[in-house]
C-alpha cells in the first residue's frame, strides 16, 4: 500500500517505539498523521522531526480519550498501538496493581476506541488495527497480565467487527502481533533485560537464543500491507518470515 497522499491517519500511543516508527512510515507515504500519547516530551520530538504531523497529549484509557481525539481528526486508518511497560519480574514478586497494568491501560484504551469507532462511527472504508503481541500463543511469565491483556484487546477486535457486521457499517477491524521481543523498543528492551535476569544469562546470551526476531519497521511494512488487502476480522502475527495468520 503506497499511495496514502492526505490520508487521515491517526494514531494511539506512538511518540516512541513501534509506534514512532509506524508514524514515520505514514508520514514517508504522506497520510495526514495524528499522534496521540501522553507524554509531552516523545509528542515534542514527533512534531520536531516531522513537520506536518500532529500531536496530542492525552491520556488514551481515559473514558473521553476518543472524543478528544476524533474532533482533531476522524481517521480513515486508526492504529491503537499504545501500552504500559509490563512489571518485568517473575509472577510471584508483582502485586495485583502491577499484575492489572496493561489492563488498565491497553485494554481500557482498545475498550474505549474500539466502542467508539462504532458508535460514532468511524467514516465508511475506515480500518482500525489493534497492535497486539506474539506473548499472546505462549505467555509471558515476567509480565504480569500482559500476555492476557494482548489476547483480550485480540478478542475485542474480533467483537467490534461482528457488530460492524451486524449493524451494516462499512468498517474493518484488524489485529497485529509482533512475534518476538523487539530490543529496538523501550518494552522489548527491558523484556531483554528480564528475561535474562530471569534465566541466569546475559542479555546477548538470551538474544542469541532467541534467534532473528522482527524488527519494528517490519511490522510497519506488514501493517500496511494488511491495510492494503486484508480481509475485515483477521488475526494476523508478523516474524522475520512474513506475515501469517494468528491461530
Amino acid at each position: 500500500m503506497n499511495d496514502l497522499s492526505r490520508t487521515p491517519v491517526t494514531l494511539i500511543g506512538a511518540s516512541r517505539g513501534l509506534g514512532r516508527v509506524l508514524t514515520e512510515t505514514f508520514y514517508r507515504l504522506g497520510a495526514q498523521v495524528l499522534v496521540v500519547a501522553r507524554g509531552p516530551a516523545g509528542l515534542d520530538a514527533v512534531a520536531r522531526d516531522l513537520p506536518g504531523v500532529a500531536v496530542l497529549a492525552c491520556d488514551a484509557s481515559a473514558a473521553d480519550a476518543p472524543d478528544r481525539v476524533f474532533a482533531v481528526q476522524a481517521p480513515r486508518i486508526l492504529i491503537l498501538c499504545g501500552g504500559a511497560m509490563p512489571p518485568c519480574r517473575p509472577f510471584p514478586e508483582v502485586d495485583w496493581e502491577e499484575f492489572s497494568g496493561n489492563w488498565n491501560n491497553d485494554v481500557r484504551m482498545s475498550f474505549h476506541f474500539l466502542q467508539a469507532a462504532l458508535k460514532r462511527p468511524l467514516p465508511p472504508g475506515a480500518t482500525v488495527v489493534t497492535i497486539t503481541s506474539g506473548a499472546v500463543r505462549q505467555g509471558s511469565p515476567i509480565s504480569g497480565g500482559y500476555a492476557g491483556a494482548k489476547q483480550m484487546q485480540i478478542f475485542m477486535t474480533g467483537y467490534a467487527q461482528k457488530a460492524a457486521d451486524r449493524a451494516g457499517l462499512d468498517l474493518r477491524f484488524l489485529s497485529l502481533a509482533p512475534a518476538r521481543l523487539m530490543p529496538q523498543t523501550d518494552i522489548g528492551a527491558a523484556g531483554v533485560k528480564g528475561y535474562a535476569a530471569y534465566n541466569g544469562t546475559s542479555e546477548a546470551a538470551f538474544l542469541e537464543a532467541m534467534g532473528p526476531g522482527q524488527t519494528p519497521q517490519q511490522v510497519a511494512d506488514a501493517l500496511l500491507d494488511l491495510i492494503g488487502e486484508a480481509p475485515p476480522g483477521g488475526n494476523f502475527i508478523v516474524s522475520p518470515d512474513g506475515v501469517a495468520a494468528l491461530s
